[in-house]
């Protein structure tokens, strides 16, 4: 049942920039489970003044780096509604009401569901020609869905698919993570790291195409053992490489949709034109997205589509910034955990931003792994079924 709620908390979490109905079914089911489990949260305890600290401190910050430059209030208790909800799943995961069982399911689930709606909104359109647009059933407000490339006008695959959201970017930016960490999980792959990653590749999101060849030499050049997973990869990269660059080419050196380049480098004369205060503590980061913002007056997507990187810069300055990163080469400076750590900085080239559920359930999933597969040996930690002629710790026992 534990596992169940959870599930169900973060496919409805991976909606939550889009939908308050999706957000309040996540807290929902996240407060469903924490009613359940109360006595052995109660039980077993955790360090609860250093999750009270997390949460004090990070509302803090943001609220200082924020108070002086367009401070949206609605978004600012957004922010302290995601944080409250990612202390509490930490929380059970540190008392052990979930485990990396828990993570496992979920992120299959997440794939699974998102990829079905992927998969049959591509297949049907090619079939009839009609585009079902399940964006439009999640948000509350209207937004364009962003499906039509000439890119593509000439290919077997004439859209770019995007499930249940807007932008085939968004979508990328949530099954991508999963994958991921069922990879780093399993240690093999699996049908649903493949439909993961293969279906953000064929949304053609250039985003997607980027990231996913950082992950996969990072994977090749720093991963140790499992041969035959490191062939795979390779092979994936030469089948997929020809029709992907073909994509990219077409959409960001010849700009066929739009000037690509162009918008996403307006930031960089932002960042340049600053003064120093602006330069060292930026522009916020609950800034209203109707309104313009920055020194040159940008757009608020135009700030955010550079990378989560560059928006970071943009909206918290150097100092900011510095400690952003900072504390996440804190969580991760055991050695045994920079392999989670490589993997995790290529995912933030995706356009996350604070208010994007999906930024802190991935940073909150990774320091989980990292700290599970890396803790000391536990007397009562279960065994996995490993493939024949191999002995190894199994890596789903509870924290």
């Amino acid at each position: 049942m534990s596992t169940f709620l959870f599930t169900a908390s973060v496919f409805f979490f991976s909606l939550n920039a889009f939908s308050v109905r999706a957000t309040f079914a996540a807290y929902f089911f996240a407060c469903a489970l924490l009613i359940l489990r109360t006595p052995t949260l109660l039980e077993k305890g955790a360090n609860a003044r250093g999750m009270l600290t997390y949460w004090l401190g990070c509302i803090t910050i943001s609220f200082i780096f924020s108070a002086f430059g367009d401070f949206y209030l609605n978004f600012f208790i957004k922010f302290v509604l995601i944080q409250t909800y990612i202390v509490l799943l930490y929380w059970m995961f540190s008392s052990g009401v979930l485990s990396l069982k828990s993570i496992e399911s979920a992120c299959t689930a997440l794939i699974y569901i998102h990829g079905a709606f992927f998969l049959f909104q591509l297949l049907y359109y090619l079939a009839t020609g009609v585009f079902v647009d399940f964006d439009s059933y999640i948000r509350e407000s209207d937004a364009d869905a962003l499906y039509a490339t000439k890119a593509l006008s000439d290919s077997l695959i004439s859209i770019r698919a995007l499930g249940l959201y807007s932008e085939p970017s968004f979508y990328a930016m949530t099954v991508i993570p999963c994958g991921v960490l069922l990879l780093l999980v399993k240690r093999r792959i699996t049908l649903a790291a493949v439909i993961a990653f293969g279906t953000a590749l064929i949304s053609f999101s250039v985003a997607s195409m980027v990231v996913c060849a950082v992950l996969g030499f990072v994977h090749v050049m720093f991963e140790r053992g499992n041969l035959r997973l490191k062939l795979f990869v390779i092979l994936a990269v030469l089948l997929c490489a020809p029709a992907m660059y073909n994509v990219y080419d077409q959409r960001v050196n010849q700009s066929v949709d739009y000037d690509a380049v162009g918008s996403r480098t307006l930031i960089l004369t932002e960042l340049q034109e600053r003064d120093l205060t602006a330069g060292a503590f930026g522009s916020g980061l609950f800034w209203d997205d109707r309104n313009n913002v920055g020194k040159t007056h940008m757009r608020g997507y135009q700030a955010r589509d550079s990378s989560f990187y560059v928006y970071v810069l943009f909206s918290v300055g150097v100092v900011g910034s510095s400690m952003f990163f900072g504390t996440i080469g804190v969580m991760f400076r055991n050695r045994n955990k920079w392999r989670y750590l490589a993997y995790l900085l290529p995912i933030m080239l995706f356009k996350y931003h604070v208010l994007y559920g999906m930024l802190w359930m991935t940073l909150l999933l990774f320091a989980v792994l990292a700290e599970q597969n890396t803790a000391p040996s536990l007397p009562n930690r279960r065994l996995s079924t490993q493939r024949p002629g191999t002995r190894a710790i199994a890596a789903n026992y509870r924290i």
